[in-house]
């Protein structure tokens, strides 16, 4: 006997993607209560922060790092971190911390964007509070008294820099495209997904409604790159670099 198995390709079914918790709900709070700086080129800093809200028990995470349960995280070097509060749900809230040296180098900087597939960000680095002569490094290139950084594509670079008496700091810094959603992202989705007999609200997630493309863009990003989404039309090349640049920027409501 042999049995043949049929899918049904009506309306967009192939593209009802899973419905996330309504993190919005209950949402997880996340607050600062202090920040121990590190001594120069030491990794002894010190952060504790508080998590409220949400569904059942915290973990917490500093970027870079595996979640664990403490709220106090420790064993950390000078530079600027995100923090993240998880709960049982996954749902999150991050915030921004800055780790100084507290008796040397500290730094700033600024960026600027990539665009699409290109080279052109920038990186500026001011350094100050150490002992002049600053070196400065991305990645594994080679220290040198050069501070800004040019030709970059959107991605994370590691910066380091060091100054005279060896005090030195490590960031994590990301170059993102620039894509914006109001201006490149929308009119795709209003055009080719949030249609009538698909994500127009007769079947989940309706894109009318930005949360829900949001926390569904790594999805969208995979079935729009496979061109198996969306269903009323093919997306040109073009069309499938902006979301994808745009997914890896953060998904940011720019």
């Amino acid at each position: 006997m042999v049995v043949v198995s049929f899918i049904a390709w009506q309306s967009c079914e192939y593209e009802v993607l899973n419905a996330p918790v309504d993190c919005g709900a209950n949402p997880v709070l996340l607050e600062l209560v202090s920040v121990q700086n590190s001594n120069c080129a030491l990794n002894d800093g010190k952060v504790e922060v508080v998590a409220s809200g949400g569904t059942g028990n915290f973990h917490y995470r500093i970027e870079g790092r595996e979640p664990q349960a403490a709220p106090v995280l420790e064993g950390i070097g000078a530079g600027l971190y995100q923090v993240t509060a998880f709960d049982e749900n996954n749902c999150s809230a991050t915030l921004e911390v800055t780790v100084k040296n507290q008796n040397g180098l500290n730094i700033t900087f600024e960026t600027s964007e990539a665009g699409c597939n290109n080279s052109n960000g920038r990186l500026a680095v001011n350094a100050f509070d150490g002992t002049a002569p600053y070196q400065y490094k991305i990645d594994d290139g080679a220290f040198s008294s050069n501070n800004i950084f040019e030709g970059l594509f959107p991605r994370e670079y590691t910066l380091m820099v060091k100054d005279a008496d060896g005090c030195g700091i490590s960031q994590k810094i990301k170059i993102t495209s620039g894509i914006s959603y109001a201006a490149s992202i929308a009119s795709i989705v209003e055009s080719k997904c949030a249609i009538k007999g698909c994500h127009n609200g007769s079947q989940f997630p309706d894109f009318r409604i930005f949360k829900n493309i949001h926390d569904n863009a790594g999805q969208i990003k995979a079935l729009t790159g496979d061109r198996t989404m969306p269903q009323e039309g093919s997306l040109n090349e073009a069309q499938i670099n902006m979301i994808a640049c745009w997914v890896d920027d953060g998904a940011p409501n720019n």
